[in-house]
């Protein structure tokens, strides 16, 4: 009779066990930054393939502005932008890419490509901009990093307040 009520609490903590273990997993894969499981994480996925983006020069990046071919999009805060950007630039922060893709992949910007840019060598706005932008299906996009910096310092074109 003991031996039967011990056999049953061992089976009621294991069921309890399981399941609480179960609801864990699937909390932690729900959150962004959780915990890895198996070498999984998702926003170490992201930050791989963010990663993957490639990067432009800035005498390249010049190049196709010169000659019309490219669409900067600046990654930074809206106000960053109205104090100052590359002149055509659109402002573009990296939640707000499904709102303009649509408009990037029409014929318009057909053959045009597409730079994302930020400010410093360690902002991560322009690779989360491009990143987000390729996923809504714009067809290229590159990176040109501490694009801000290095575009006033060459004396390129700028501009102020909203397009």
């Amino acid at each position: 009779m003991i031996l039967n009520r011990l056999n049953k609490a061992l089976r009621q903590s294991l069921i309890i066990l399981i399941f609480t273990v179960m609801i864990a997993i699937v909390f932690n894969l729900l959150r962004p930054a959780g915990i890895a499981l198996l070498g999984f994480s998702s926003a170490n996925l992201i930050k791989q393939r963010q990663a993957q983006i490639p990067e432009i020069s800035l005498s390249e990046a010049h190049d196709l502005y010169l000659q019309k071919k490219v669409l900067f999009v600046d990654a930074r805060d809206p106000l960053s932008y109205e104090e100052g950007h590359i002149a055509g630039a659109l402002n573009i922060y990296p939640d707000e890419a499904a709102l303009y893709a649509a408009k990037l992949k029409t014929n318009n910007y057909r053959g045009v490509l597409i730079i994302t840019y930020c400010d410093g060598p360690q902002c991560p706005l322009s690779k989360e901009t491009a990143y987000a932008l390729l996923r809504q299906g714009v067809p290229e996009a590159k990176v040109l990093v501490n694009g801000w910096s290095l575009w006033i310092k060459a004396g390129y074109p700028v501009k102020k307040g909203r397009e």
